[in-house]
């Protein structure tokens, strides 16, 4: 029998009057400073400490804990839909750690490894604020192996000398898509989570493809497409990461997300950063599930959108926080946020 999404739903509804619209974050943009903007995040009610110092990294804590606050709820009120809402979950820590790898490899400091992460049950601030602190992938593979997280093992078979990014990135994502079409297919093989997780693993097998794409890398092709996706088969994705560079990668992306509202996003892809288009992937896929949740009130969507939500508004306001900390101009600020109406 499928799981009743009714009252998780508007539990996620309720929550989601908390999340800041496009409108909001706007207004933040505008602000003077830090000072001006820690002020008006606790009259929304954001956790900002009394008395202490207004800095970026504070500011950033502030939404995250907020952030993780809301996702606390929704698992509370999860009950015997706990083990498929911990797709959900799965998603962001795979994002967590994802992040702590890549700033673990840049000899980032804790507080920028951390920045944006959205904490979650199963990762909450103060795990994530261990894992940060770890010098090396190979401390942070012990830890989550010790902590039976199953990124864990995902990292800790890869010791080479000079870890490779992008094939550690890849084996993380792999073991996220393994774990979490099984969960998804509990729910229906054919209903919204599994959708949602192919097109997770569609995404990221772009995002290789295009990273590849100027690189004489034929011989590591099979070993950096992850299985499981919908639209980037094999073909597609060895076609635009053999295409010769970034533009002609993204056309053939492009060309195969043809008929979703992605299409658009990456024929513009070789024109902004990778962060970028990240960014504006979350806003489409925020759009997608708008519609969808319209169509089916009553099935899990409004829970994903709900999720997408918050995270969209961590990173918004991270952009806001730095954004203004360096005095970068307010209408661009303001131009770049990708939080719906």
């Amino acid at each position: 029998m499928k799981p009743d999404w009714g009252d998780l739903n508007a539990r996620a509804a309720g929550l989601g009057t908390h999340i800041l619209h496009r409108g909001d974050l706007a207004a933040l943009a505008h602000l003077p400073d830090l000072p001006a903007l820690a002020a008006e995040l606790s009259r929304q009610g954001f956790p900002i400490e009394e008395d202490a110092a207004v800095t970026p990294a504070a500011l950033d804590l502030a939404v995250r804990r907020d952030a993780a606050a809301h996702l606390r709820t929704l698992a509370h009120w999860s009950g015997s839909r706990s083990e498929i809402l911990a797709i959900l979950f799965d998603d962001e820590d795979r994002r967590a750690v994802r992040a702590l790898v890549r700033g673990a490899l840049q000899h980032a400091s804790p507080a920028a490894r951390l920045s944006g992460l959205l904490p979650t049950p199963t990762l909450p601030e103060r795990a994530l604020q261990e894992l940060a602190e770890q010098p090396t992938v190979a401390k942070i593979a012990a830890i989550l192996v010790a902590w039976k997280n199953p990124y864990g093992p995902a990292l800790a078979q890869l010791k080479p000398a000079e870890p490779d990014l992008l094939g550690l990135e890849v084996q993380i994502n792999r073991t996220f898509a393994t774990r979490s079409l099984r969960g998804a297919r509990r729910a229906g093989k054919r209903g919204v989570l599994v959708w949602y997780v192919q097109r997770t693993i569609d995404l990221e097998n772009a995002y290789s493809a295009l990273a590849l794409s100027g690189e004489q890398s034929g011989e590591r092709l099979p070993d950096l497409f992850v299985s499981g996706g919908e639209i980037v088969c094999r073909m597609v994705f060895e076609s635009a990461a053999k295409a010769g560079d970034i533009a002609a990668a993204a056309r053939v992306l492009s060309t195969a997300f043809t008929g979703t509202t992605l299409a658009s996003v990456f024929l513009n892809a070789s024109a902004i950063t990778s962060g970028d288009l990240e960014r504006l992937v979350l806003g489409t896929r925020i759009g997608e599930l708008r519609r969808r949740a319209f169509e089916d009130p009553l099935g899990p969507t409004p829970v994903l959108l709900d999720t997408l939500r918050v995270r969209a508004e961590v990173l918004d306001l991270r952009h806001l926080i730095w954004g203004i900390s360096l005095d970068a101009p307010r209408p661009a600020l303001a131009g770049a946020l990708i939080s719906p109406a």
